[in-house]
């Protein structure tokens, strides 16, 4: 176990996060067996209550910490750079435990796992806020059961995300072979299954393909956005999420190949290289243009999430306002994302 600031730090709201996870999981199961058995009477419904408040503030305190929690395991990725003298950047971090036969193998599946589960953690906890925020404003709130069971589904994902998080703190990493601890040999091979894009269409020709896509995407998906919240001004357009949704995945597998093939080389300064990891520490604003980016993205999830669960006889007033301002707020990341990346690009 390497321990340094950032090491604690990420310990401390690991173990906050699992103790807190279990706990609404606990509650959340309770709540959803009591609301399921629908209890008129007047002790049994002041318990719900009771349990009911008890488990917002707790899922709120969740919701900040899971996306706290995200930032924090890069940090911590980056703060270990220098404990080995042949890692150059978090990419060679990720790779620590590989070739050993210890229990540090496990290491870097690990680090996969954490990686995928962050992101879906995020998602997943925004998904019960706002369908929480749909069942609030209505009368009977008819969405209880939806909402229980989103949120149980999310506290147990933020316990399985916590163990994880704290297991990888707690393997020790020095006694272990390194396979890779520079990213140059992965990210800058064409033959590699970590490039996107196949020897023909890699390198400075594919550049203006590579730009003239990323911005014809994000120009679609801005046009998309628009029309859809001005949609919803007048009724719920249903039939235009599943499409926007579609167009949302799209965008964000041609915007990672153009960071990858195109922005990381000319935000590096490094024309053949390709280390999306690099950008961490070497052009930071790209960083926060492809989280502000990533962002829209959940936006527009979160407005399908709306839409298909949350749709109900007393929520279709405003659902249609509730969903055109989650769109709203995609078509800001969207712009947001695109103007830091080009102002990026062209100070590079």
């Amino acid at each position: 176990m390497i321990l340094n600031a950032y090491a604690v730090l990420d310990g401390f709201v690991s173990l906050l996060r699992l103790g807190l996870g279990l706990f609404v999981v606990l509650l959340g199961l309770s709540a959803w067996q009591m609301w399921r058995h629908r209890v008129h009477g007047g002790e049994e419904r002041k318990s719900l209550e009771d349990r009911s408040y008890l488990l917002l503030l707790l899922a709120g305190l969740l919701l900040v910490l899971n996306v706290a929690a995200w930032p924090i395991f890069y940090l911590l990725l980056q703060s270990y750079v220098p404990e080995w003298p042949g890692v150059m950047c978090i990419y060679g971090v990720t790779r620590i435990g590989t070739g050993s036969i210890g229990i540090s193998r496990f290491l870097p599946p690990l680090v996969t796992a954490l990686q995928v589960l962050k992101p879906g953690l995020v998602f997943l906890s925004g998904a019960w806020f706002v369908l929480y925020l749909v069942n609030r404003r209505t009368h009977t709130a008819p969405l209880t059961g939806r909402v229980l069971v989103l949120l149980v589904a999310a506290g147990a994902l933020a316990v399985a995300d916590a163990a994880a998080e704290v297991t990888y703190l707690r393997i020790p990493k020095k006694e272990v072979f390194l396979s890779a601890g520079c990213c140059t040999g992965v990210f800058d091979s064409e033959e590699d299954a970590s490039r996107f894009l196949p020897r023909g269409l890699a390198g400075q020709v594919a550049e203006p393909w590579l730009y003239g896509s990323y911005y014809t995407v994000q120009l679609g998906m801005l046009a998309a956005l628009w029309g859809c919240e001005r949609l919803c001004r007048r009724r719920l357009p249903l039939a235009c999420l599943g499409p926007l949704l579609a167009g949302a995945a799209f965008s964000l597998a041609v915007s990672t190949v153009f960071l990858v093939d195109a922005a990381a080389p000319r935000l590096l300064h490094m024309p053949y290289h390709h280390c999306p990891y690099d950008l961490v520490t070497k052009a930071p604003a790209s960083v926060v243009a492809a989280a502000i980016f990533l962002g829209g993205c959940f936006c527009v999830g979160w407005a399908c999430v709306a839409g298909w669960l949350g749709r109900t006889a007393e929520s279709r007033p405003f659902l249609p306002e509730m969903i055109g301002r989650l769109l709203h707020s995609a078509f800001l990341c969207y712009l947001g994302s695109a103007l830091i990346m080009s102002a990026e690009l062209a100070l590079a």
